[in-house]
């Protein structure tokens, strides 16, 4: 198939650069000290072949893309990067069996994974980027 005959939008990959990047990424941070955040590529299938070369754990942004993760069968080990007001639906993939760890920055949102059946919580400090999360001293309420 020639390029232009894609519909957009699409991935195209070189699979040897593919390849090359997984294996560069298993050897500067091997196992669970790399945990890709799937809003990079948005494709189960590239998960697929991260958690093969042994990253089996995700950052999701959202709990659609972790729900999308658990579909695909990649639900061992979720990280909810961003905070949530609401968990009933991150605490529905916990009941379900999935692993799912949800980033808390005040105790609303602790109260909110509470609330939602989520058991792990991140407290997410803010490193300087005034972005999202507490100050360090504030970090252990």
């Amino acid at each position: 198939m020639e390029l232009d005959a894609l519909t957009t939008p699409a991935l195209v990959l070189d699979a040897d650069v593919v390849e090359a990047n997984l294996a560069a990424m298993s050897a500067a941070l091997p196992g669970s000290r790399l945990r890709p955040h799937v809003k990079a590529h948005k494709c189960t299938e590239l998960a697929r072949m991260q958690a093969a070369a042994g990253h089996p754990g995700f950052t999701c942004a959202t709990v659609r893309e972790a729900e999308g993760m658990a579909r695909a069968g990649l639900g061992g080990d979720l990280l909810i990067a961003n905070e949530l007001f609401a968990a009933d639906r991150v605490g529905d993939l916990v009941a379900a069996g999935h692993r799912v760890t949800l980033a808390v920055d005040s105790p609303e949102t602790v109260r909110a994974a509470r609330d939602g059946g989520v058991r792990e919580v991140l407290v997410d400090v803010d490193v300087g980027l005034r972005r999202c999360g507490v100050r360090a001293e504030q970090a252990g309420w």
